[in-house]
C-alpha cells in the first residue's frame, strides 16, 4: 500500500486538512503530520536552533495525527529522516485556505513542504483553494481532485515530480476544466503601517489590500480567473538560464 504523509501551513485544526485526509484514504495508508499552529507566509524556514517535539494529536473526525512545533518543512523533514517507521511514498501539502500562484511560491508554506520532499526525493502536491470574498470555504473540489491526481502521481513512478494545483473556490460543476500552467505574475499591495505601543515605542504591520494577478494566457493567474483548475509543475534549479550568456560577457575577474 502507497504510504502518503499529508501536512499543511495552516495547521492542526483546518478544515483543508480534514476534507484532504478523508479524501486522500482512498488513495494509501495515511499519515497526518502539521505544525501546532499557523505557519502561512513563513516560506522554506528549517528549525536549527531549538529541539523539535512531536505530540500525539486528533483531527475534528476523532481519527489520529500528529503535530510539532516546527514549520511545514519540519513535518516532511523529520518523516524523512526516521521520526516514523515508514517514510512517504508521496507527499501532499494542503488543502490551503488562499491561492499560492506566481510569486507566492517565495513565502508559501504549502509549497515548502512539498519542496522539502521534492529535496529529498519524494514526489509533492502542494494544493490550495483560492478563496473569494463572501463565499464559505468548500473544500469538497479541491479533495476529490487532490486524490484523482494522487493516483496519477503514484503511478507515474516519478520521485522528481513537484506540482502545485490551485483550485478556484465555486461549486464542482462550475469548475471549467484542468489547465497545465507555467507561474504568473502576482500584484502585491502591500503598505507599511506604523503604530506605537503604550510606552511609545514604534512597531509595524505589513497590511495592505490583497493581491491580484496579471491574466496572461498560459499562466497559474489566467486559469483561475477562467474557473480552471490550475497544474504548475515546480522545480529546484532557480538559475536564470537566459542570464548565463551575458555574465559571461562581463569577462567578471578577481582582482
Amino acid at each position: 500500500m502507497n504510504r502518503i504523509l499529508l501536512t499543511n501551513d495552516d495547521g492542526i485544526n483546518s478544515p483543508g486538512l480534514l476534507a484532504l485526509k478523508q479524501a486522500i484514504e482512498t488513495v494509501g495508508e495515511v499519515l497526518v503530520f502539521t505544525p501546532d499552529h499557523n505557519w502561512s507566509a513563513a516560506g522554506h524556514g528549517k528549525t536549527m536552533h531549538k529541539p523539535l517535539r512531536i505530540q500525539e494529536a486528533k483531527l475534528a473526525d476523532g481519527s489520529p495525527a500528529f503535530t510539532t512545533n516546527g514549520g511545514p518543512a519540519d513535518c516532511v523533514a523529520l518523516a524523512v529522516l526516521g521520526a516514523f517507521p515508514h517514510q512517504p511514498d508521496l507527499v501532499i501539502s494542503g488543502i490551503n485556505l488562499g491561492s499560492n500562484v506566481a510569486q507566492d511560491m517565495t513565502y508559501s508554506g504549502t509549497v515548502a513542504a512539498a519542496l522539502e520532499a521534492l529535496i529529498s526525493g519524494i514526489p509533492a502536491i502542494a494544493i490550495s483553494l483560492a478563496m473569494r470574498n463572501g463565499i464559505a470555504p468548500d473544500f469538497s473540489c479541491a479533495a476529490r481532485f487532490a486524490a484523482t491526481l494522487a493516483r496519477k502521481v503514484l503511478a507515474s513512478g516519478r520521485k522528481d515530480l513537484l506540482l502545485n494545483v490551485n483550485v478556484p473556490a465555486i461549486p464542482c460543476h462550475e469548475i471549467a476544466g484542468v489547465e497545465i500552467t507555467r507561474l504568473g505574475r502576482r500584484i502585491y499591495r502591500d503598505v507599511l503601517i506604523e503604530r506605537q505601543d503604550p510606552r511609545g515605542l514604534k512597531y509595524y504591520w505589513i497590511g495592505g489590500e490583497p493581491p491580484t494577478g496579471v491574466i496572461e494566457d498560459g499562466t497559474d493567474v489566467a486559469a483561475l480567473a477562467a474557473n480552471k483548475i490550475s497544474v504548475t509543475p515546480l522545480q529546484l534549479d532557480l538559475t536564470a538560464h537566459h542570464l548565463l550568456d551575458e555574465l559571461r560577457q562581463w569577462q567578471l575577474h578577481f582582482e
